[in-house]
């Protein structure tokens, strides 16, 4: 009898799991039109004109699609919040109103998406040429005394006040908050 019940629970949780990312994909376009484009920011790392640009990309020139359970908007927010934060799973599907295993579908359609080539081509640009790269090299001994050099990325930790809300989502290694930053850098930036 119990191993029933836990049965039914189960059912039960996966038919109101999939409710709830019903009801979430109805209200996310809505949501996200009114949040500031500086807390779209805070959670997804890029403002809402280039994810809306992401979005009509991927829709167009890959095989990533929504479904009747949950949108393709959905499938990129989630796969957004896990890369720009970096949290596990299970939260990043807390605050997307969806299940864990979903926000791993997600991921790596979205990932895999992102990895087509004519999406590379338009947001991953590096110097094409022999000629190209040589100028760039040029220009980094000229300014910098660095020889044979075409670009440069290095990581940092900006220190931030102890935010009230997911503060261990910035406490760092090194003991204190901060922002984990990441830059590419060439010569023209």
């Amino acid at each position: 009898m119990h191993s029933l019940n836990m049965l039914w629970c189960a059912q039960n949780e996966e038919r109101w799991l999939k409710k709830q990312e019903r009801d979430f994909n109805r209200q996310c376009v809505g949501t996200i039109e009114v949040m500031p484009d500086s807390e779209f920011v805070q959670h997804f790392r890029l403002n809402k004109s280039t994810f809306w640009s992401l979005c009509q990309e991927l829709r167009v020139k890959t095989s990533l699609r929504g479904s009747q359970e949950i949108s393709l908007i959905v499938k990129v927010l989630c796969a957004l919040s896990f890369l720009a934060t970096g949290s596990y799973q299970r939260i990043v599907g807390v605050t997307q109103h969806v299940a864990q295993r979903t926000v791993s579908r997600c991921i790596r359609q979205v990932v895999d998406a992102l990895n087509h080539p004519a999406i590379m081509a338009r947001w991953i640009v590096f110097p094409k040429t022999q000629q190209e790269r040589g100028l760039i090299k040029q220009e980094f001994q000229r300014r910098f005394g660095l020889p044979g050099v075409i670009g440069c990325i290095d990581c940092t930790h900006i220190a931030i006040v102890k935010p009230n809300q997911e503060e261990h989502l910035f406490y760092n290694r090194k003991g204190y908050h901060s922002l984990n930053v990441q830059m590419v850098e060439y010569i023209n930036l």
